[in-house]
């Protein structure tokens, strides 16, 4: 645990190995993130990461996914509740989000200088 909260990626077995696309996005709560990864017709997901708000329970989450941008918002609709992952989700980095809140979702976080 860190100052910002937990830093969690979750390794999924894939299966294949062919072309995967890197999705980032915030969602209100965790619990959106996992009804979306459990919707039926989600795809390989493999790393997952997810970087809660160390105050709110907004989280902001990383995937690499074999799936496209228009099949992924497909699947969005299904979550209730979803607005802010429709208004965040890009396929980018993380880092690369506009609408990211963290500095960095880097887990290894520079120390501070004494």
């Amino acid at each position: 645990m860190t100052a910002k909260g937990l830093y969690l990626t979750l390794f999924l077995p894939s299966g294949f190995d062919h072309f995967m696309n890197t999705f980032s996005f915030r969602a209100d709560t965790i619990h959106n993130v996992f009804e979306l990864m459990l919707a039926p017709g989600m795809k390989v997901v493999r790393p997952l990461t997810i970087l809660p708000d160390p105050i709110f329970p907004d989280v902001e989450e990383e995937l690499l996914a074999d799936i496209t941008q228009d099949e992924l918002m497909g699947l969005v609709a299904s979550v209730d509740n979803a607005h802010v992952i429709v208004d965040t989700l890009r396929q980018c980095n993380l880092k690369s989000n506009p609408h990211q809140n963290a500095e960095s979702p880097d887990p290894l976080l520079s120390m501070p200088d004494f």
